[in-house]
């Protein structure tokens, strides 16, 4: 992704979509594409990838048509070092937000959105990403980031913290790509300035290939592998043994047989919280997993996977 590259707004509100797309043309970008359901938007991403360009991603966390955790799980696997800036109504303290950013969000904007929080956000990213631009392969880019200015790190190691709220070692080793010696005194700079807390270590999973702990979680069917799915409820009708999703009992009358069911356990019963694909139509209450590098593009499962361990530091909010 160049400076001002394709922007991809995943975005059920028209209007939220239409706010962001509208700021982000004054700040520059012109090549904006917005969907309101995640398929669209993952089509709409992989006709961008085949073009030759990697988009920035804004993705609404709450889509009508399936999870965000299934959204990037799709994207990731296309392309593992895509930009993805979650909006949510949620705090970052909330356990669903820790979870993608740990699957590889990049950062997360919190709704209502705020127009100075983009822009800063963006004039990261962007002064990174032209970073990266002066080197030709991507992986050499991180091994020589050691030649970082004590101002570059500094910079980078703030916009960090204010995307979480504990964070380990290994983590920030990963994403600054820099030596453990490098980043120790500026680590313990921010202790003394009681900006972070040292912790006991912490164990993460890490890849088989390149040892990087910066790594995402894949989410797929178990039937056929897509990782187009949902989450919603279904309803199993006792007397003919149809089930399917909640809404196709229109009126509480059974799609299969037609029949009205009437009493909650006596002529059907409700099924929470099961996993539905919309590619094979079968449904699970739970789904499949595997992992993916950010760094290398390896995938593996959890019992392929390493662990490593480092200091956990706790971040201090102002």
């Amino acid at each position: 992704m160049s400076l001002k590259g394709p922007v991809l707004i995943i975005e059920d509100s028209l209007a939220v979509g239409m706010m962001l797309s509208e700021f982000l043309k004054k700040l520059g970008y012109t090549d904006i594409q917005t969907s309101t359901t995640g398929q669209d938007g993952v089509a709409l991403f992989k006709k961008t990838i085949e073009t030759g360009t990697n988009p920035l991603i804004f993705l609404d966390y709450n889509l009508p048509d399936c999870t965000a955790n299934s959204v990037m799980s799709r994207i990731l696997t296309i392309k593992p070092y895509t930009k993805i800036i979650i909006e949510t109504a949620n705090s970052k303290e909330d356990e669903s937000i820790k979870e993608v950013i740990g699957l590889g969000a990049y950062h997360y904007i919190q709704k209502p959105l705020r127009f100075h929080e983009i822009e800063e956000i963006i004039k990261i990213l962007e002064e990174e990403q032209s970073f990266l631009e002066k080197e030709d392969d991507q992986v050499k880019e991180l091994e020589d980031a050691v030649k970082k200015t004590e101002e570059e790190i500094t910079e980078h190691l703030d916009f960090i913290l204010k995307s979480t709220t504990q964070i380990t070692l290994n983590k920030i080793k990963s994403i600054i790509g820099i030596s453990e010696d490098i980043l120790l005194p500026h680590l313990q700079n921010l202790e003394q300035d009681g900006k972070i807390i040292k912790m006991d270590e912490k164990k993460e999973l890490a890849c088989n290939q390149c040892d990087s702990v910066r790594t995402s979680q894949i989410f797929f069917c178990p039937n056929c592998k897509s990782s187009d799915f949902k989450l919603g409820k279904l309803i199993e009708h006792y007397d003919c043994g149809n089930i399917t999703e909640e809404k196709s009992y229109i009126d509480d009358v059974c799609p299969n047989c037609k029949k009205e069911i009437k009493a909650l356990g006596v002529d059907y019963r409700v099924m929470q919280n099961h996993y539905i694909c919309n590619n094979c139509s079968e449904f699970f209450p739970e789904i499949s997993t595997d992992y993916i590098c950010l760094i290398c593009e390896n995938k593996f499962k959890l019992d392929d996977a390493r662990w490593k361990s480092s200091t956990n530091y706790k971040v201090i909010s102002k």
